[in-house]
């Protein structure tokens, strides 16, 4: 049996099997959550007749969701632009650079009026990308149904202020851009003839504060039951009780048209599929409590998945089902013992994530939503907080699956707005509803162990935001009493409150179950005196901070972790974490062309960046990690608060003979040996003081690098650098050589330009052309530059520190394909795919 993949409550019915579709799907007469994203007409623009059912979408493009139009480009005549290598590709990070062309790519440093829309006017906040108003169409026959039948839509996610017509009739709007919604299609079909479903996207105006995208960026799913059916999200589970011996597993469920007589069956298979367990009940009482023997307990070192499969009989035939992933586990939380899952400890080993998928924009294809929590989990994060906003259901499909732990956050701002467009003006109309479709879409997610009510919230310690707080905490409660609640507070906390029970607290803290602290590492200790009873967790730090964070976090069970910001680079905020050579004073956000925030530990390709090797050094993955700091040639690197040095691990530095450069060991050693060709030119005793880092003065040499860390005398870990030659080759790395004939897969092709022998050529910067045979298309190309502005959608890109990404995305069909990229005066490279 398949299983949908897409939805927390993965719902099936009918035949419930959820097929790998083509593009071209045949509409099932008793299916739920059927795949709708094939096939939909696109344009950019606004008009009065875009709804209408006669009007003539044609010559309108057509395209598979999900969609984001604010990544695409968007001007007709740069079709070489990536052709050209300039100064912002080859100059060092830190360095001013001459301003590339204005609009580029899906880049627009004017906020320029494009067509009858007008453009997202974010700036650096959104990239330098644009929004504008966009229209969807879709033409779809529905098969024979019997007279009853109920059909739904349901939209994972669309940014922003999403108007729905069916036939041209209006179904309603759907302001927050980061919630699901759906609407009941059935009073307006046409059950013989062509249905015409249209969607108004509106992005407009200063509404984010980071890349959001624009359009229908996550999954459209079609649902067709009978009358008497689950609601949506009609199933919640919980796990009241667990131990190694057995658990207790609690089924709730709403039924929408209940007849008398209609029955309940509910059984809970096992990770292998076995039926462990099953109940039957009338429907009336709307839930079932079942007790598994011997669990398979989730956690993020054994993320087990269970399934509770729910059927509605009546007059014992099956009229509707729901098949509901779930994992069995039991979260605590205390000041005295810190967090435990099943019992066992656990440190939150966190990074904050914005929804993007760097060259892909905001669309959120599932391979895309897996690969990232791929990449957090190799580097040692077990957590993850969704900043500011609720993720997209592939993303905690991929949590639940991988073993990461997520805070899910509901929103930036309630009713003091931070961008004078944004939720702000919707929140007094809209927060219950958006709380109500995260919790009933996510709150079967194992993954999810907390929810945070907001970020940096303005009047969080007045009367106002006091009020909020205790409002949205009281419903989240009601509708999920199970899982802890936080809120991700900045400066001022307010003034001494008492809580019912006694203890004392703070006025923005006090409806919360942890206290969620932003920049605040100097405040832990002296709040701990404070508030004993307090739990706390780092929800927002800065990279340098790494080591000392982790070494108060690690020996403080009050402190049950830290998210760093961020653990990913992510499109928009652009520059704050930049360095800068100019002398010019840093600023929150950098001018034009930056438009990546480069403040993560992986950067929007997927590579490592310095921080992260110092982090794999103070959380153990590592014993000793070495880089370089770029030679400065007499000029003063500044660094902003989310920055990282202009470091690399390379010992290829020409032009830098003789002169003194910066290398930079991280270990948590005793003591640590540096030799450049054989001989010592370095040695260092460490201790709790150094921050788990030695940085040496070598005069450079071409050769080989050697950093060695030693502990009680004994050597625990060695890293090499060597001096690469000129460009020789290139070299393809594919992340899977076999993906599914499924426009949501995709297969990653990362570019390396290699000397000679064979070593990357670190800061290597070349045009490379990708050239794809078979049933495979191209999604995305480009490189990490946090300021190399261009597309993202041509088949020619350029190599950044000697790296390119390629994005390769199957068309439906099954077969072979290849990947061939080639570059002027090097050897081209090709991998081999097989799709289907």
């Amino acid at each position: 049996m398949k299983l949908s993949s897409g939805v927390a409550l993965a719902t099936l019915a009918g035949p419930w099997a959820r097929a790998e579709t083509p593009r071209s799907a045949t509409l099932s007469a008793d299916l739920r959550d059927q795949p709708f994203d094939a096939d939909w007409q696109f344009s950019l623009g606004d008009g009065d007749d875009f709804a209408q059912p006669a009007f003539d979408d044609q010559a309108w493009r057509r395209i598979d969701l999900p969609h984001d139009w604010s990544i695409e480009d968007r001007l007709a005549d740069q079709s070489l632009v990536n052709a050209e290598i300039r100064d912002v590709d080859t100059a060092p990070i830190g360095q001013t650079v001459k301003a590339p062309p204005r609009a580029i790519g899906p880049f627009n440093a004017e906020f320029s009026i494009l067509g009858d829309s007008i453009a997202s006017e974010g700036g650096a906040q959104t990239g330098f990308t644009v929004g504008g108003m966009g229209w969807y169409r879709k033409h779809f026959r529905l098969p024979a149904l019997v007279p009853d039948a109920r059909v739904e839509i349901l939209f994972d996610g669309v940014y922003m202020n999403a108007e729905v017509w069916l036939n041209g009739v209006q179904l309603g709007n759907h302001p927050y851009g980061y919630t699901p919604f759906g609407f009941d299609l059935t009073p307006h079909l046409d059950h013989t003839g062509d249905n015409v479903l249209a969607v108004r996207v509106a992005n407009l105006g200063r509404n984010s504060r980071w890349y959001s995208g624009s359009g229908i960026y996550r999954h459209v799913r079609l649902s067709i039951t009978g009358p008497v059916r689950f609601e949506r999200w009609g199933v919640r589970l919980s796990t009241p009780s667990v131990s190694a011996s057995t658990a207790s597993v609690q089924v709730r469920t709403v039924v929408a048209g209940p007849v008398p007589g209609t029955m309940l069956v509910t059984r809970i298979k096992d990770p292998a599929g076995k039926v462990v367990a099953e109940t039957r009940v009338p429907a009336s009482d709307g839930q079932a409590l079942l007790s598994v023997n011997a669990p398979r307990l989730w956690s993020p070192a054994t993320p087990q998945l269970y399934h509770a499969e729910c059927e509605l009989l009546l007059a014992g035939q099956l009229v509707d089902r729901m098949v509901t992933p779930f994992g069995i586990r039991h979260v605590e939380i205390d000041a005295a013992q810190g967090l435990r899952i099943n019992g066992e400890p656990h440190k939150l080993r966190g990074g904050c994530v914005h929804h993007d998928n760097g060259l892909l924009g905001a669309a959120a294809l599932d391979r895309a939503e897996g690969r990232k929590v791929e990449l957090l989990k190799a580097r040692g994060f077990n957590a993850v907080r969704t900043s500011h906003n609720p993720p997209s259901p592939a993303f905690l499909d991929a949590c639940d699956r991988l073993g990461m732990l997520v805070l899910e956050e509901a929103f930036d701002t309630w009713r003091v707005g931070k961008n004078v467009d944004d939720y702000n003006i919707y929140f007094d109309g809209w927060w219950r509803k958006d709380l109500a479709a995260m919790v009933g879409r996510d709150g079967n997610h194992p993954s999810v162990i907390m929810w945070s009510i907001g970020n940096e919230i303005a009047d969080k310690h007045k009367p106002q935001g006091i009020a909020t707080a205790k409002m949205l905490r009281d419903e989240l409660r009601r509708l999920d009493p199970t899982r802890p609640i936080t809120e991700a507070i900045d400066g001022v906390a307010g003034a001494p409150v008492t809580r019912p029970d006694g203890t004392p607290d703070q006025d923005a803290t006090q409806f919360l179950d942890v206290a969620g602290y932003n920049y605040k590492l100097r405040d832990y200790e002296r709040d701990h005196a404070k508030f004993p009873q307090r739990v706390m967790l780092g929800t927002e730090s800065l990279p340098a901070d790494v080591d000392a964070i982790w070494r108060l976090t690690d020996r403080s069970p009050w402190l049950i972790g830290d998210f760093v910001w961020t653990a990913m680079d992510y499109l928009g905020e652009s520059g704050i974490g930049k360095s800068d050579t100019s002398g010019n004073p840093l600023e929150f956000s950098s001018k034009y062309p930056w438009f990546n925030a480069n403040c993560g530990d992986i950067d929007v390709i997927g590579q490592q960046k310095p921080q992260s090797l110092a982090r794999d050094v103070v959380w153990g993955l590592s014993p000793l990690e070495l880089s370089v700091h770029r030679p400065l040639d007499g000029q003063i690197e500044r660094v902003s608060m989310w920055g990282w040095r202009d470091e690399l691990r390379s010992w290829t530095w020409p032009g830098a003979e003789g002169k003194a450069v910066n290398v930079i060991v991280y270990t948590r050693a005793d003591r640590v040996e540096l030799t450049l060709n054989g001989k010592i030119v370095g040695e260092k005793a460490m201790t709790d003081t150094d921050k788990s880092t030695a940085q040496f003065a070598v005069a450079y040499a071409p050769g080989t690098l050697t950093a060695t860390a030693f502990r009680n005398g004994r050597a625990i870990g060695k890293r090499v650098l060597e001096t690469a030659g000129p460009a020789a080759a290139l070299r393809l790395q594919i992340d899977r050589a076999q993906v599914r004939a499924d426009r949501g897969d995709l297969c990653y092709v990362t570019a390396d330009i290699l000397d000679s022998a064979g070593r990357p050529v670190p800061d290597a910067v070349h045009v490379l052309d990708v050239k794809l045979i078979g049933p495979v298309e191209l999604a995305a190309f480009g490189n990490a530059n946090p300021r190399g502005v261009g597309s993202f959608r041509q088949a020619v890109a350029k190599t950044w520190h000697g790296k390119a990404l390629a994005i390769v995305r199957p068309t439906g069909e099954r077969g072979a394909a290849a990947v061939t990229v080639s570059s002027a005066g090097l050897a081209p490279a090709m991998a081999r795919l097989r799709i289907g």
